[in-house]
């Protein structure tokens, strides 16, 4: 991020505060038809600075009789039942964007995401819940989305041999073929054909899950052979199917919308301002954006992993200040001596360990694709067959350091 003082206040769309902005702006249509686009240099004045909830109010009470102070205060002399509708608006037409995308094969692998609260006196995390996306989130989605592509044409149009673009590999097809055949021998055929078949199958299937949570576990496979998108420079003589961006299921694509927050954002202002002819743009040429795109890739993988990390070690002070936990979970993957089991509540995976369970005898064996564990456990003297999909519980204890958790199969309750 930029400084607080350029993102909360010069970045910032404060109310009733002139701010200079890039901007695309679109005639549409109620169903998202677009009939003409225009881009360029703006003064914006916000007469409402709303937050998410305050529009998820909206959209989720959309015949209240709404008050000036349900919402922040409103500027400029606009009416709170201008805002209502505006928002309403909008999210109709979010949604046709989004209908749209999906049906031209936009594929959704949503991941759990979590978030803590923090002990107001110790600072320490008391509690957590995975962040859930609502309709008002996926509003600003859309039209983030249709800015970033709308951008990505104009700029390649103008710069064919050295614009910034971001671009999505197919998955990776020996670990996609490996995954389709461990769910076809647990049961469940997948068509992986394409990013709008994988969306469909799972769109289709949370209906008709055997066990709650079989979803989730097929998507949590199904990262497993997805490449990261990544920056790149366009060049000549390149095939442009090397463009396509494999989950937008779209030729072109880049990003715009967050200059305050991602540096190449910046550089796709300066590419389409000099498109524009408003602004002069000595990017170095090709060689030079695409070292940019390089160090972007690098610097946002590493920002990928310090955020995982840090969860990690956020939920490992939660159970620390928490005690252990016993939580519902399901086999994800099975090894010789191990299991990983996805933690439902969470969406965290965690290995357990056959060494660590208080067996008297385990067996591991492959039939066909299905990787088998079977275990005869001390406490009852009762077996347990673990494969990908069946359900079990687990403990959270935390180690000895308070940094790093550990995770226990718990024996099965024999009826």
């Amino acid at each position: 991020m930029l400084p607080r003082l350029l993102c909360e206040e010069l970045c910032s769309l404060n109310p009733n505060e002139d701010r200079l902005a890039f901007s695309v702006v679109w005639k549409m249509s109620r169903e998202g038809k677009i009939s003409s686009e225009w881009m360029g240099r703006t003064v914006i004045r916000s007469c409402v600075k709303m937050a998410y909830g305050d529009a998820q109010q909206i959209i989720e009470n959309s015949v209240k009789a709404w008050d000036t102070a349900d919402l922040p205060p409103i500027s400029d002399g606009h009416s709170i039942s201008n805002i209502v509708q505006s928002v309403l608006n909008l999210n109709k037409i979010a949604v046709e964007l989004r209908r749209a995308r999906q049906d031209a094969g936009a594929l959704r692998l949503d991941q759990p995401k979590l978030t803590f609260t923090l002990n107001p006196e110790t600072g320490m995390p008391n509690g957590c819940v995975v962040y859930e996306q609502k309709e008002s989130n996926k509003l600003i989605e859309e039209f983030m989305l249709l800015a970033n592509t709308s951008v990505a044409k104009a700029v390649y149009t103008a710069f064919p041999h050295d614009a910034l673009l971001r671009r999505h590999a197919k998955p990776d097809e020996k670990v996609l073929d490996d995954v389709t055949k461990l769910c076809s021998g647990n049961g469940i055929k997948m068509d992986t054909s394409s990013s709008g078949a994988l969306q469909a199958f799972l769109a289709g299937y949370r209906d008709r899950e055997r066990v709650p949570g079989e979803t989730q576990i097929l998507t949590s496979l199904l990262t497993r052979p997805m490449k990261l998108a990544e920056y790149f420079c366009t060049s000549s003589g390149e095939d442009e199917k090397k463009y396509w961006h494999y989950a937008l299921s779209i030729p072109l694509y880049t990003h715009f919308t967050s200059p305050i927050r991602r540096y190449p954002d910046v550089v796709v202002h300066r590419l389409l301002a000099a498109s524009l002819g408003i602004d002069d743009f000595s990017g170095g040429g090709a060689d030079r954006i695409g070292k940019i795109a390089l160090h972007c890739n690098d610097m946002r993988s590493a920002a990928k992993r310090v955020q995982e990390m840090s969860s990690e070690l956020f939920f490992s002070v939660f159970i620390k200040e928490c005690g252990s936990i016993v939580e519902e979970g399901m086999v994800c993957g099975v090894l010789d001596k191990a299991a990983d089991v996805l933690l439902l509540r969470f969406g965290i995976t965690v290995r357990v360990y056959c060494e660590q369970m208080g067996l008297d005898a385990w067996e591991y064996k492959k039939v066909g694709y299905k990787s088998v564990l079977n275990l005869n456990w001390k406490k009852g003297g009762v077996s347990q067959v673990l494969t990908v999909f069946v359900p079990v519980h687990v403990t959270i204890e935390t180690k000895e350091d308070g940094l790093k958790y550990a995770a226990f199969l718990n024996p099965p309750v024999s009826s």
